[in-house]
């Protein structure tokens, strides 16, 4: 994983809400990043040989919330408040969330969505965010995207075949505990930090350097991917145009109930895991 160049992303009129548990007036600047990789910004090849570009790759955001975790005590309250989530963020935890819905445009580097200038300091060490379905609230949409959480758009190639793709998601995943990441998080006074959601794209598709799926291996990067081959059967001539019910629908139930599960794995915090519901 390369460490973070931010590009900044421009969002008017941003939310946001820092509402921790301590009393220490020290304080410096959180940044809430999203990336998604080189696999979105230059493209790889599927485990099962087709080359993937992408032209576009959007995804819907709701409340990302970073959030600090003593490593020795993780015990959780469920509470909420502020407006945004707190699944699983200890209780008094120090805390900071951009309120609202972000629709994102991931072929980019890794780039600011937010930030608070008066974060409290510590280890932002876990993330929270949801994954939700576009609204005319979120901010950035494209109006033909509303309805959808994510969007791939782009061109696959395998030997004499291209294929030029979109599909369209609307499945909806919450995401908890992402993290640590090594990588980011740590605010001291007047300083900055960073906290990254990152999206691996690569569980859907796998990955061709990785080699054959492990099926007793639910670690490796391919245990869940269908490649594109499943995609590819569906287009129509050179072209697919699908979205997530219209995929339940013509691909068989185990091959589709496979891609949702991997496709739930997409959020991480840099190479970290994610408890996701």
């Amino acid at each position: 994983m390369k460490i973070f160049k931010t590009s900044a992303l421009a969002i008017l009129l941003v939310s946001l809400a820092a509402c921790g548990g301590t009393a220490d007036p020290k304080t410096g600047t959180l940044k809430l990043m999203a990336n998604g990789e080189d696999f979105v910004r230059e493209g790889f090849i599927s485990e099962d040989g087709w080359s993937i570009s992408f032209e576009a790759v959007y995804l819907n955001v709701e409340s990302p919330t970073a959030y600090q975790v003593v490593e020795e005590s993780q015990n959780a309250l469920t509470i909420r408040h502020g407006g945004h989530p707190h699944e699983y963020i200890p209780e008094g935890s120090a805390h900071v969330a951009l309120l609202g819905e972000y629709f994102l445009s991931l072929k980019q580097e890794a780039f600011e969505v937010g930030r608070d200038e008066n974060a409290p300091i510590g280890n932002y060490n876990r993330l929270a965010f949801n994954v939700k379905k576009a609204t005319t609230a979120s901010q950035g949409l494209l109006a033909a995207y509303e309805g959808y959480s994510i969007v791939l758009a782009g061109t696959a190639t395998k030997d004499s075949d291209t294929i030029d793709f979109l599909i369209k998601f609307d499945e909806e995943m919450s995401y908890s505990d992402c993290g640590p990441n090594e990588y980011a998080g740590v605010l001291a006074e007047d300083g900055q930090a960073m906290a990254e959601m990152t999206f691996h794209f690569d569980h859907v598709f796998g990955d061709f350097d990785e080699g054959d799926p492990d099926p007793e291996d639910e670690n490796t990067i391919n245990y869940l991917a269908i490649g594109f081959g499943p995609f590819a059967e569906l287009a129509q001539a050179t072209t697919l145009d699908i979205d997530q019910a219209q995929l339940g629908e013509l691909l068989t139930g185990a091959v589709y109930l496979q891609l949702i599960d991997a496709v739930r794995t997409l959020g991480h915090s840099g190479e970290a895991h994610c408890h996701y519901e």
